[in-house]
């Protein structure tokens, strides 16, 4: 009978617990209008193989955004056009490649471009004026801190591109409303 008393508690409470709110709507919708700066970018460790030429080659990689140009401006419209200045970003690769390590740099302006955007949960897409569409995912919008995530092998750059799209490595980058 003790047994038979604590099954019921056990289910009441659960049921309790579980039906003491329906409505998962107490979320408000992600509101990312308005003037942003790129604060920090970075890859986490990882490994990925890409294909070159039929061979898989296994690459071991992380990096960080060590140059940001402090005027940089990512600027989401009303009417879901967006512009940017981003100025120079340069990002720095650890890569081991076939057990050789080494370091790439990559600099880039421009990186966001002008064009439209689409949010549709927790997806952001960009697309640019110059065809190229790039998948981001909200990971969290604190206050007037916004964290965002893609994945290379999501960014559409208009053209197949094989070695692009076999790669799986994440780019995460911090931004904050001004």
């Amino acid at each position: 009978m003790k047994i038979l008393k604590f099954v019921l508690i056990c289910f009441l409470i659960g049921t309790n617990v579980s039906c003491s709110s329906d409505d998962d709507s107490d979320n408000p919708p992600i509101n990312i209008t308005g003037s942003w700066t790129l604060k920090e970018g970075y890859i986490p460790a990882g490994s990925t193989n890409v294909n070159l030429g039929g061979m898989s080659v296994p690459i071991q990689y992380s990096g960080s955004f060590v140059e940001i140009d402090e005027n940089n401006r990512l600027n989401f419209q009303q009417d879901n056009t967006f512009t940017s200045v981003t100025g120079n970003i340069s990002l720095e690769m650890d890569l081991t490649v076939m057990g050789t390590p080494q370091t790439q740099s990559f600099e880039g302006s421009d990186m966001f471009g002008q064009g439209t955007w689409e949010l549709n949960g927790s997806e952001l897409l960009i697309h640019n004026e110059n065809g190229t569409t790039i998948k981001y995912y909200i990971d969290k919008l604190e206050g007037n801190v916004l964290y965002l995530s893609a994945n290379v092998k999501d960014m559409n750059t208009g053209t197949p591109n094989p070695m692009l799209e076999s790669m799986n490595i994440i780019i995460k980058m911090t931004l904050e409303r001004i």
